[in-house]
């Protein structure tokens, strides 16, 4: 049974991730020749040259890259992958085919930068739940997994690099100006993808050196409900063994942590870290 929930789990967030991305093609990207690298930026190039449908130029650049998905990366990513990729692909050809509404930049003030940002949000959104998942949209983020699974590259920085790439042939079709747009949309969606996989920060972990270690642990035990760990640590300076008080709270926590080591403590030492995520009882579940 916990199997076949992550297995919907994972399927749902992949159709919507899918079907976000696919949005962003066709009401930001194709309409205003916004290349963001990656088999959409190519095949937009093709499509403005001989008129050739986006979303089968998607599928069929997206073959190769899937072979590399089954050899480097597994049979599972595979799978969902092109589950992902041919969702992705008939949501763009039916959106265009449909007349999905478009934002067309030059009707705004400043739209080619709304649309670059906008679009790159809502990409990176659709293609961050998408990988979050374990799967890919295909094109270029195959590529950046790879990158980060060998390169040590973080997954947005990799499709960063390679979607890069496929920008610099936009000069040649669109010109300087629309190409430096593209690279807007491929950083805002590659911080998008980040933030979505690696966390927003909305947890932080406190490190507390006091005497009254003790006490601060019983009051925030107490008042915040919130477990703690003691860590054993000596002085660099005085050589004493004294404990390191950590624990994990939420943002907006914050204030009443302080307010607790203020009031038990005024001499005490506090580090406050971000964290990308935590797992466990009071915040996400492993699963």
């Amino acid at each position: 049974m916990e199997l076949s929930r992550k297995t919907f789990l994972d399927y749902f967030l992949i159709t919507v991730g899918s079907v976000l991305t696919a949005v962003s093609i066709v009401s930001f990207m194709i309409p205003n020749n916004i290349i963001a690298g990656g088999v959409s930026g190519l095949a937009i190039i093709v499509f403005r040259v001989f008129g050739l449908w986006v979303g089968a130029q998607m599928f069929v650049y997206n073959i190769a890259l899937f072979l590399l998905a089954f050899v480097i990366l597994g049979v599972g990513f595979g799978i969902k992958s092109i589950y992902s990729a041919v969702l992705m692909s008939l949501s763009v050809d039916i959106l265009q085919r449909m007349k999905f509404p478009v934002f067309d930049a030059s009707t705004t003030q400043d739209g080619f930068l709304l649309v670059a940002i906008y679009g790159g949000v809502i990409a990176g959104a659709g293609m961050g739940l998408v990988l979050w998942r374990g799967a890919s949209t295909g094109g270029t983020d195959i590529l950046a997994m790879i990158f980060s699974k060998y390169l040590g590259f973080s997954t947005g920085t990799g499709l960063l690099i390679s979607d890069s790439l496929i920008t610099m042939l936009a000069v040649v079709v669109f010109g300087p100006i629309a190409a430096m747009y593209g690279i807007i949309t491929i950083f805002t969606t590659s911080k998008t993808i980040d933030g979505i996989i690696e966390g927003v920060g909305n947890t932080r972990t406190a490190f507390v050196i006091s005497k009254e270690s003790e006490a601060i642990k019983n009051r925030i035990i107490k008042e915040m409900e919130r477990g703690t760990t003691m860590l054993k640590a000596t002085g660099g300076f005085s050589g004493e063994e004294r404990p390191v008080l950590m624990v994990s709270i939420r943002r907006r926590e914050i204030g009443q942590l302080r307010h607790i080591v203020k009031a038990t403590d005024k001499r005490a030492f506090v580090i406050i870290v971000n964290n990308s995520e935590v797992f466990g009882e009071g915040f996400k579940n492993l699963n």
